[in-house]
């Protein structure tokens, strides 16, 4: 299938599932919003098991609306529940990450529906002052790394809704990157560093093991967590689970490689300075994981792809590529690199998603 052909009935599926959600949502009292963030631009190239919509209530109050027909996406708005209402029973963090407020929660007919109240915010995350976003971030981390599942009991407990990663889960996640890579990558440049990669990785199994079993959201950047009036709201728990400390780091990191290298350096030499080496050293073995992860996604995205988002595609995994070579290395990266590596982003990205963009980053 050609990619032109994936978006084009990607839209005409949107079209369809809308029109049949509105009628599912209207008799409930919710008008689905026009403009639509978590749907538009290149949001088709993700998993569209699960469709996340804007919308108002009765009163005109905004809403977060999250719905599937799918089995996929059902499973996954339901995982997503058990994971709030788990961490909520124990009072996970009350005072410094906190979850939008549900208001209904119900499957009707092929629908199973799971709304919110919509969290604002006075300014994207990396508007806010180096300062502040360190300190933020920082104390976001340590909320979730003082989760940990130390007994039998905790362990007995939290694996009856989330996946628990060792370091033999993780090892057996890189290599089916590996494999999807390996299929996909028709020039063959990205095998050497990803086989320097796996070797990086378990060379230091005991590392990775010996931080794991603590709660990480393994998604964490500002598209799934909002700031307001200094507290932080989890937006998407759907990607929680006990792993390795460091993995939601390393995610947060990746992503700030990009959107505010100072933050990211501020981040790392904090990590080395106070935390020691042998974390630092923990903490760019999951950067690893997650630049596989990323490197995987991107390629597995190429077929999808045509014109200047194809070229895009490419670029990023090139981008990506130099970035795993550098953290293998323990070498930062040129600041002239991704500044250069931006300004073609922004060339080819389409208007549509650059309006995405703003809800969560600087344009």
């Amino acid at each position: 299938m050609k990619s032109t052909e994936t978006e084009i009935l990607w839209q005409e599926r949107l079209h369809t599932e809308t029109e049949a959600i509105k009628q599912v949502v209207n008799p409930l009292g919710y008008i689905l919003d026009e403009e639509q963030p978590h749907i538009s631009g290149e949001r088709f190239l993700m998993t569209r098991n699960k469709l996340v919509l804007m919308g108002r209530d009765k009163e005109n109050m905004k809403v977060v609306i999250k719905v599937s027909g799918h089995p996929d996406g059902k499973k996954e708005i339901q995982y997503e529940k058990s994971a709030r209402d788990l961490l909520q029973s124990v009072s996970f963090a009350n005072d410094v990450l906190l979850f939008p407020k549900e208001i209904y929660f119900k499957q009707i007919g092929k629908y199973l529906i799971f709304i919110t109240e919509y969290i604002g915010q006075e300014k994207v995350f990396v508007e806010h002052p180096l300062e502040q976003q360190f300190f933020m971030a920082l104390k976001a981390f340590e909320a979730q790394e003082a989760f940990h599942a130390t007994t039998f009991e905790h362990m007995k407990k939290i694996q009856t809704v989330f996946p628990i990663f060792s370091a033999r889960t993780y090892f057996d996640s890189f290599n089916t990157f590996q494999k999807s890579v390996a299929d996909l990558d028709e020039d063959g440049i990205l095998e050497d560093v990803l086989a320097q990669a796996e070797k990086f990785l378990k060379e230091h199994k005991s590392t990775i093991d010996t931080y794991s079993n603590h709660l990480v959201h393994t998604d964490f950047v500002p598209h799934n967590f909002r700031v307001t009036s200094q507290k932080m709201y989890v937006l998407d728990a759907a990607a929680v689970q006990f792993g390795n400390k460091y993995e939601g780091w390393a995610r947060f990191l990746n992503y700030m490689l990009l959107h505010n290298p100072d933050l990211e350096k501020l981040l790392t030499e904090y990590v080395r300075t106070n935390r020691g080496e042998t974390e630092y050293l923990n903490l760019r073995l999951m950067r690893v994981y997650k630049l596989g992860y990323l490197i995987d996604y991107y390629i597995r995205s190429l077929p999808k792809t045509s014109g200047d988002l194809h070229e895009l595609t490419k670029k990023r995994i090139a981008f990506w590529h130099r970035v795993l070579e550098h953290i293998l290395e323990d070498k930062p990266l040129p600041r002239e690199f991704i500044d250069e590596y931006k300004g073609k982003r922004d060339t080819l990205r389409s208007e549509e998603e650059k309006e995405r963009q703003k809800e969560f980053a600087v344009a």
